[in-house]
C-alpha cells in the first residue's frame, strides 16, 4: 500500500496513523544494557543497583501504558457487574458507564516477596507490578524467585460451587544470560523464567491458607550454558480472559483472596571444578538476571457452576 488504493486515497496524516508501534521500546533496551554494565563493574553499591533497576522498571512501565487499551463492556444491566474488580484508583467510567465501582470491587491488597527483593514494586492503586531477580553466583545449584502481586477479596453467595478467576494483564520485561568460558566453571546451566500466577487463599484468623494456584509462562530463556554466548532478550505479551484463567472451588461462609502474581525465577545448576562457589555477582563473565513489569487492568471472578445454591 505504498501509494494507497486509488478508490480510497490515504493522506499523509492517515498513513501515520497506520504505523504499527514497536513491540518493545529502544529506551527500555538501553536501560537493560545500562543495568548489565553496572552489574558487571563489580564495584557498584546496592543503592546504585536498586536505582538503576528502578530506572529500568519505569522505562518498561511507561512502554506498557502506551499500549494499554481500557476494557469496554456491552451493558445488559445498570448495576456494577458482580464479577468485575478494578484498580483502587481507576476511573470506573473506563469500565462501566452506569455505576461507580463499590469499594469491595476494587483491588484491596498488594505485596512483594521475598522481603529481600527491595527493588520489586506492587500497587493496588493502578495495578502495576514489577519483579527483578538475579543469579547470586556465590551459591551454586540455587533457584531464586522474586514476585509482586495484587489481590481482591471475594465472599461467595453460593453454598458450594466453582469460580473462574480471570485477569487482563499486559507484560513486558527482559531476560539476560551470559556465561563465558573460564576455568572455575565446570558444568551446568542457568535458566530465567517470567510467569504470571493466578492464586487463591482462604482468609483465616491472622493470615491466609493457600487453596491453589496456576502458572502461565510469559517468557523464558530455556537452559543456557557456555555454548549459547551472551544474550539479552526483551519480551512483551498480553493476556486477557480465557487465556489467563484458573478455576477454584468456593464455599459459603468463607472469605477468599484471589491474586495475580508477577514472578521472575532464576535457576542454576552450575558447578565449579572443586564443588565450591563461583565468582561473585559482579563478575562480567557470569551475568544472569530477569525483570518483568505487568499492568493488571482488571480481575474477573466469574461463577462457573453452582453445585449447592
Amino acid at each position: 500500500m505504498e501509494h494507497g488504493d486509488p478508490d480510497y486515497p490515504i493522506s499523509p496524516n492517515a498513513r501515520e496513523a497506520l504505523q504499527i508501534p514497536q513491540s518493545f521500546s529502544l529506551g527500555v533496551y538501553q536501560t537493560a544494557v545500562d543495568l548489565d554494565h553496572l552489574l558487571a563493574t563489580g564495584t557498584a553499591s546496592a543503592d546504585a543497583i536498586h536505582a538503576r533497576v528502578a530506572e529500568h522498571r519505569e522505562a518498561t512501565r511507561s512502554h506498557l501504558f502506551t499500549h494499554k487499551v481500557g476494557a469496554v463492556f456491552r451493558p445488559d444491566r445498570f448495576a456494577w457487574p458482580s464479577f468485575l474488580f478494578i484498580p483502587k484508583g481507576a476511573n470506573w467510567r473506563d469500565y462501566w458507564p452506569f455505576a461507580n465501582a463499590p469499594d469491595d470491587h476494587r483491588y484491596a491488597i498488594d505485596w512483594t516477596a521475598p522481603s529481600s527483593a527491595t527493588a520489586n514494586h506492587a500497587s493496588r492503586d493502578d495495578g502495576t507490578l514489577f519483579s527483578f531477580a538475579q543469579l547470586h553466583n556465590e551459591t551454586v545449584r540455587l533457584t531464586q524467585s522474586s514476585s509482586s502481586a495484587v489481590g481482591v477479596f471475594y465472599t461467595p453467595a453460593m453454598t458450594l460451587g466453582a469460580v473462574d478467576l480471570q485477569a487482563s494483564v499486559e507484560c513486558a520485561g527482559t531476560w539476560r544470560t551470559q556465561l563465558e568460558f573460564f576455568s572455575q566453571l565446570a558444568a551446568g546451566f542457568v535458566e530465567v523464567t517470567a510467569d504470571l500466577v493466578l492464586a487463591a487463599w482462604q482468609v483465616i484468623p491472622g493470615g491466609f491458607d493457600l487453596v491453589g494456584f496456576k502458572s502461565f509462562l510469559v517468557a523464558g530463556s530455556g537452559h543456557r550454558d557456555q555454548s549459547h554466548g551472551s544474550e539479552l532478550k526483551p519480551f512483551h505479551r498480553t493476556f486477557d480472559g480465557s487465556n489467563l484463567s484458573a478455576r477454584f472451588v468456593v464455599e459459603r461462609g468463607r472469605r477468599y483472596l484471589f491474586a495475580v502474581v508477577d514472578r521472575i525465577t532464576v535457576t542454576s545448576t552450575l558447578i565449579n571444578t572443586s564443588g565450591g562457589s563461583l565468582p561473585g555477582v559482579g563478575d562480567p563473565r557470569l551475568l544472569v538476571w530477569g525483570s518483568m513489569n505487568s499492568v493488571v487492568s482488571e480481575i474477573d471472578v466469574l461463577t462457573n457452576r453452582v453445585d449447592i445454591p
